[in-house]
């Protein structure tokens, strides 16, 4: 019984405080590893994603499965990602269950694919701005030059020493 509660009470200590199990370990390493992978290597295709070895010739398909789960084993930098969101073809993900370097290196190509694409939307957002601005803009000076021609049609002496402004309100006058 003794066993049984100091188990328990342990347990307890790992959930509040956060101690780093080896399962963990295994899983923030296997991270760093997929952070020395190129994502340029990843081929899409329709049944999931192709990840080249990077230490013999063979590929691994990275399988994504729309699977909701609750559990605690989760690589918050790869967008809280768990085991049971993907599966590979890899010795480390079919046989030990556990979240590959392969599994890792797909979320940041996904993760970096939806950040190009919410950056180019925000680009494109900033260059519809900056666009319906220099129209604006470009408004503003064929008015002004348009008022500025007429002004100085019908009294080209007494408008140079006046103001845009002023010639504005002058051409009102006159029409």
């Amino acid at each position: 019984m003794r066993f049984i509660r100091d188990k328990l009470v342990d347990r307890l200590i790992v959930m509040n405080k956060g101690k780093l199990t080896s399962k963990l370990k295994n899983l923030r390493q296997r991270h760093k590893t997929s952070l020395s992978l190129s994502t340029a290597m990843i081929i899409e295709s329709e049944s999931g994603y192709i990840v080249p070895s990077s230490s013999s010739h063979e590929t691994y398909l990275v399988q994504e499965s729309n699977i909701n789960c609750s559990c605690k084993l989760i690589c918050i930098d790869c967008g809280n990602t768990c085991i049971h969101n993907y599966s590979c073809t890899c010795l480390d993900a079919s046989v030990k269950w556990n979240m590959c370097k392969h599994i890792y290196l797909v979320c940041r190509h996904k993760f970096s694919v939806v950040q190009a694409e919410s950056s180019n939307l925000d680009n494109l957002s900033s260059l519809q701005s900056d666009l319906l601005i220099d129209e604006e803009d470009e408004t503003r000076i064929r008015e002004a030059d348009f008022i500025i021609t007429e002004l100085c049609k019908k009294n080209e002496k007494s408008l140079n020493a006046l103001t845009l402004s002023e010639k504005k309100e002058q051409l009102k006058k006159n029409s």
